[in-house]
């Protein structure tokens, strides 16, 4: 009994997801079932999967529940358990006749026929599993699959159950299926990804893969990936300005304190001025003003001292920061349309769910303060359509024609509508008007092919199909094959809302919200600091370039200028190197010093780099000057740093069904995290 105590949770659970009416089917079912398998308990728990079935007496339970087998039993269970008799005495033939039998008895209660699927399934009976899913799609094509989503939920919950007792197969099977009777919902995608890399079971990643690839075919997911991918993105540019920002100030602040201690004429000597330069690097801390400005500040100072190339890193990224409130005001956009009062919301939700009067009324709300709104009635049209209410649907479609807004996609819908009612010549007829304002729309040559087969013309009837490959072949060929995994297809193809009208009624929108705060500091705020100190970095680089002029000595690497540098051979050097070699008599040893020197700050600089390489990948490539290397191994940490904190900032469709298949992602993160330091400090290696 614990099997069925379970069920009766998980519909308890249904009832908290989807209503009392999907809460109360499932309870009859189980109702139904008790009555067939507790008749005789043992044979009950080998059916639910529980017993032991060697201890059975397959003989036995056959002549016991041949009296129930007859015209007047419409009980399917009762069917299911007697074929059950059958399958294990080695007799396939039969079971597969009482099997289909229990399902033909299931009818249209899709309730009936899920358990009948995961009673055979925990039997692996494939032929009677496969049987199952066929009646699903016969189901959805009958009354407009109202009911499916609901049933994936419960099919998400089982498979989590199922994955709590160790049975990872069984689990990944029930996502599979959840996702077929609901291809729209991302938890369960996210539950199936999570059981392949806990489990390792890699030969289902082909499967999860497509499962995304479809999901992002809904307008309303492509929404909340471009919303995420946006902020990501403003996040990304943030984190990588701090901290390239402080890699190159670092870079040049020997250049930075050679400043104070050649060009400011005050009284005071090398150590004095060098703590005046601290003094003024750190001023803005010190009056306790905000770090993200005191960033802006240091990238003042890295701008004017900085060499060509970094100049141009260095501009780059502020422009980058300058333009973050505009990835900002597009992120408000966007989630703005995902507020379920929104017009963008309901089309996108009409147009990729099934039959739902909440949404109706949603859709007939906004209607009446937008009369004439296109794009909503042709969302409540299609709603209806999904209801089995085709006249209604017929109506709205007709309102759109009265406003003389009329469009291929218009056309192809009411056409279905046509072909649903049997009016195959007006069928015909507006499939042919659709092709006519745009022929390289693939669904209306589809339905031709349909009603052409319909009307038994085959030659015509494939003619048509192959056009519609030809334009869409990604579109067409599931419909086409039947492949099992898109049996969730209907038998014509519908058109969603043109995707100009979601993106004009997107755009409508122009009202955002109040720009968001990042370390305590406006976004605003952040930009306008960013144009600043890219106008005052070029400003004072014009103004004193010369003055700001300053090169390394070729020896010891130090900063030096025209002031106190001299000439040895055909470098320059720093006067205590100069003198150094001016003190050594014989030409051979000052060559031989001079070279030792180069060696010296050439093992210095290789030890000082190492050390940076683990501070922070690519931090040693920006040392030395490798840029590119640098700045790409920088960027890709900061990408795996920022995933680790992702949950904190990315949002989801509906994250309350995943917990029961957790994977630790974060662990993943930072093995790749780590990976980048080993190869920031094995590419890190000394000057030749």
């Amino acid at each position: 009994m614990k099997k069925v105590s379970f069920i009766i949770l998980l519909a308890l659970a249904a009832l908290f997801i989807g209503g009392q009416e999907v809460s109360d089917v499932f309870k009859q079912v189980i109702l139904l079932e008790n009555d067939a398998f507790d008749f005789y308990p043992e044979y009950g728990a080998i059916l639910r999967g529980e017993g032991y079935i060697p201890d059975a007496d397959f003989e036995l339970m056959r002549d016991k529940y041949r009296e129930f087998i007859n015209d007047s039993n419409t009980n399917p269970f009762y069917f299911t358990a007697f074929g059950f008799t059958f399958h294990y005495l080695k007799d396939t033939d039969s079971a597969a006749s009482y099997f289909k039998k229990a399902s033909e008895l299931a009818g249209t209660d899709y309730a009936v026929h899920l358990r009948l699927y995961q009673i055979y399934s925990k039997h692996l009976i494939k032929y009677a599993m496969d049987n199952e899913i066929e009646q699903f799609e016969n189901i959805k094509y009958k009354i407009g699959a109202i009911a499916l989503p609901e049933v994936a939920l419960y099919m998400n919950l089982a498979a989590l159950e199922e994955y709590s007792e160790r049975n990872t197969d069984r689990a990944a099977e029930y996502l599979i299926l959840a996702n077929k009777l609901d291809p729209y919902n991302p938890e369960i995608i996210e539950n199936l990804f999570n059981l392949i890399l806990r489990e390792r079971r890699f030969e289902y990643i082909g499967y999860a893969i497509k499962m995304v690839k479809d999901q992002l075919s809904e307008s309303f997911n492509k929404f909340v990936f471009i919303f995420n991918l946006m902020k990501f993105v403003r996040y990304l540019v943030l984190t990588v300005f701090f901290i390239m920002t402080l890699m190159i100030f670092f870079r040049i602040s020997d250049k930075y304190f050679y400043f104070f201690k050649r060009h400011i004429r005050l009284p005071l000597d090398k150590k004095q001025k060098f703590i005046l330069g601290l003094a003024v690097l750190f001023v803005p801390l010190i009056l306790q003003f905000n770090p993200v400005l005191w960033i802006f500040y240091v990238a003042f100072f890295a701008f004017i001292f900085a060499e060509k190339k970094e100049k141009v890193i260095l501009f780059l990224m502020l422009l980058t920061v300058f333009l973050t409130p505009q990835l900002f005001h597009m992120e408000n956009k966007i989630l703005s349309m995902m507020n379920p009062n929104g017009n963008v919301s309901v089309m996108i939700k009409a147009d990729n769910t099934y039959w739902d009067i909440k949404l109706l009324n949603k859709i007939n709300m906004l209607i009446e303060e937008q009369p004439f709104n296109t794009p909503l009635l042709y969302a409540k049209a299609k709603l209806y359509k999904k209801g089995g209410y085709f006249e209604k649907a017929e109506e709205e479609y007709n309102k759109i024609l009265l406003k003389k807004d009329d469009f291929a996609e218009l056309y192809n819908n009411i056409g279905n509508i046509m072909y649903l009612k049997g009016y195959y010549a007006k069928a015909i007829e507006n499939y042919e008007k659709a092709i006519e304002k745009s022929p390289s729309l693939a669904q209306p040559y589809y339905n031709l092919g349909q009603v052409y087969l319909k009307r038994m013309e085959l030659t015509v009837s494939d003619d048509y199909v192959r056009k519609a490959k030809e334009i869409n072949y990604d579109l067409i060929s599931p419909f086409i094959e039947n492949a099992e995994d898109k049996f969730y297809n209907t038998e014509i193809i519908d058109c969603s809302v043109p995707e100009r009208f979601v993106w004009n009624e997107f755009l409508k929108k122009q009202k955002v919200s109040d720009s968001p705060i990042v370390m305590g500091v406006n976004i605003n705020l952040i930009s306008i600091f960013a144009f600043i100190t890219l106008i005052l970095g070029f400003f004072v680089s014009f103004v004193f370039k010369k003055k700001l002029f300053i090169e390394r000595c070729h020896t010891c690497g130090k900063p030096i200028s025209e002031g106190d540098r001299k000439r040895y051979s055909d470098s320059y050097i720093c006067e205590d190197d100069y003198s150094s070699l001016s003190e050594t008599l014989s030409d051979v040893f000052k060559a031989r010093k001079f070279e030792s020197l180069i060696r010296l700050r050439k093992k210095a600089f290789f030890k000082k780099r190492k050390f940076a390489s683990l501070i922070f990948p690519g931090f040693s490539k920006i040392l030395e000057g490798s840029s590119f290397k640098g700045y790409f191994l920088t960027l890709l940490t900061s990408v795996f740093i920022l995933l680790i904190f992702s949950n904190r900032i990315l949002i989801s469709k509906n994250p309350n069904l995943t917990a029961g298949i957790h994977f630790e992602y974060g662990y993943i993160f930072l093995g790749i995290i780590l990976i980048l330091y080993l190869i920031s400090f094995a590419i890190t290696k000394e000057e030749k």
